[in-house]
């Protein structure tokens, strides 16, 4: 089974869109079994596809391991697409004072082992939240591969020496992820635009898909739709560019 990490410590970089269409992409077009992991307190992606927590959500894992995951799992209307949602009760994660924070960096990890045990899912893929807290270096430390949406601009230029530090200080645990990508998300074709991809092409720690995501309303819409935007709108720039990114990874794999 492959494990994947989505993450960046900006807003508005298109890292949620990013993994939920991930998610949509290897279930419709590959056949891939995929668990979609909402692990920010936010809840976006399990909103962006319809899904809100009932009984138990992402924050129960967390909960000295009272959780199985046959119990947090919860089906969508995609075929093959499952998620664990999240809601605000994870941001107490952090929180808790009497939390064990060595056994709680291992909570995706024993979640990814007992996935593959039992033969369960294709690929597993993590929504991080856009900060370094307890579930967001579970994740990465859980994950063979680490993806960055990256919006151009200079904000993220000069935060990716950190993101990418911050990372690497994960890979630490003996745990981490073997591999960290970037992705240009929310591309569009300006003089600026192009000027930053250039430089980040350049100059970025971390390699670059060679693919980048192109900025439409679409992605939006898809948003209040609760749609993948590959299926609210399956010709529109984004659409496009996803599954050719996604095609991408897979001729990497």
């Amino acid at each position: 089974m492959k494990t994947i990490s989505v993450v960046n410590l900006k807003g508005g970089v298109g890292k949620t869109v990013t993994a939920v269409n991930l998610a949509g992409i290897l279930a419709a077009d590959y056949g891939k079994r995929v668990l979609l992991v909402d692990s920010d307190p936010q809840g976006d992606a399990s909103q962006y596809i319809g899904v809100v927590p009932d009984a138990c959500s992402t924050a129960d894992l967390f909960d000295g391991g009272s959780a199985y995951y046959e119990d947090v799992i919860q089906h969508t209307i995609y075929r093959d697409l499952d998620i664990i949602p999240a809601d605000m009760q994870l941001a107490s994660v952090d929180l808790d004072a009497d939390i064990d924070r060595k056994q709680a960096v291992r909570v995706y990890a024993d979640l990814r082992d007992a996935l593959v045990e039992d033969d369960a899912y294709d690929v597993m893929i993590f929504d991080c939240p856009p900060s370094f807290s307890l579930p967001c270096i579970s994740a990465i430390a859980a994950s063979d591969m680490v993806f960055v949406p990256i919006k151009p601009g200079a904000f993220e230029m000069s935060g990716m020496r950190l993101l990418a530090d911050q990372i690497a200080s994960v890979q630490g645990t003996g745990l981490a992820c073997r591999a960290v990508y970037g992705l240009l998300t929310i591309w569009h074709n300006a003089d600026a635009t192009r000027q930053s991809e250039e430089w980040l092409r350049e100059h970025s720690p971390i390699p670059l898909f060679a693919q980048k995501i192109r900025r439409t309303d679409k992605v939006t819409e898809s948003t209040y739709a609760a749609q993948p935007v590959t299926r609210w709108s399956p010709t529109s720039a984004a659409a496009r560019d996803y599954r050719a990114w996604v095609e991408e990874i897979m001729e990497g794999l």
